[in-house]
């Protein structure tokens, strides 16, 4: 199923190159993204009249192109709904001029604005199915756009893997290279309680180590270049944060209760050497290089 998926995104991808400032933006150059654009001339064209409009057209056609190509994956359509929603916040945030920062407000503005038109679209069947299960993700529509997008550019590097792989085989050379950027993009998202705090992030970086592990033991068979892949560390907890917190918070603690006790017993130690009257700047090199070694202890503990 997910590599299904990647075929479709990849191949919505090359049909929409465009620039997402671009203001002098033409519906017309992009034909086969255009079913779902609002329609003009008494109903008879479709046209975006901006980039956002466009992309909602393309996010629509990509939920029914996946549709239209797994017919009998019912269960499979909930989890391509999830990566479709994460293109959508990845291709609003390339945006730099009147950046979409609320995508509930979008999803209001654009995509549920063209359910008035249904009734004229071409295959309304499919629309409809498309329409119930945006519906039943609703909640991520609340989603962080930018937290979204970084899921998805670890998603994209995956795809790309999955794509490289079925088409060169034993020619893909870049396999090991690009496992490790997944990787480490896997484990920068694993190290963010932003994300792991959130059920729906955790629940999507579950999915993507899921279909990492996939890759390693199907995918990579047919290319000599995938053995030895890293292998991704264990999807943290909001607990595990919470335990890291808490041991440095004691460490902080300790560490001025030593220094407390420790510094006026060295102090002692080294009034006891004087009353035996020693050298005064041997005193004090040996004050200052004891000194050096309680702090760099003291260092070690943090």
């Amino acid at each position: 199923m997910f590599e299904k998926s990647c075929e479709v995104i990849n191949k919505i991808d090359t049909q929409l190159s465009v620039n997402p400032d671009d203001s002098t933006l033409n519906s017309e150059d992009f034909p086969t993204l255009i079913n779902y654009c609002p329609l003009v001339n008494n109903d008879t064209k479709h046209k975006c009249n901006n980039y956002e409009a466009l992309v909602s057209s393309a996010f629509i056609t990509l939920l029914v192109r996946f549709i239209s190509s797994n017919d009998d994956e019912h269960l499979d359509r909930d989890k391509f709904a999830e990566y479709a929603i994460l293109w959508l916040c990845y291709q609003l945030n390339q945006k730099t001029v009147n950046r979409i920062d609320n995508l509930n407000d979008y999803y209001n503005t654009y995509i549920k604005g063209i359910e008035k038109y249904s009734n004229k679209l071409e295959d309304v069947e499919t629309y409809n199915s498309c329409k119930d299960i945006i519906n039943k993700k609703q909640y991520l529509m609340n989603m962080d756009i930018n937290k979204m997008s970084r899921l998805y550019e670890a998603l994209k590097i995956l795809c790309d893997m999955y794509t490289e792989c079925n088409i060169k085989k034993q020619n893909y050379t870049g396999c090991s290279k690009d496992a490790q950027d997944f990787v480490k993009e896997f484990q920068k998202l694993n190290d963010d309680f932003s994300i792991i705090g959130n059920n729906s992030y955790r629940e999507i970086l579950s999915s993507l180590s899921t279909n990492y592990n996939n890759f390693k033991s199907d995918c990579a068979k047919n290319c000599s270049s995938c053995n030895n892949l890293p292998t991704l560390s264990p999807i943290k907890t909001p607990q595990s944060f919470e335990h890291a917190s808490s041991s440095s918070s004691i460490i902080s603690t300790l560490i001025p209760v030593l220094l407390a006790f420790g510094i006026p017993i060295f102090l002692g130690i080294a009034y006891k050497y004087s009353l035996f009257g020693f050298d005064k700047r041997f005193h004090r090199q040996y004050l200052r290089e004891r000194l050096k070694k309680i702090k760099k202890k003291m260092t070690s503990y943090v």
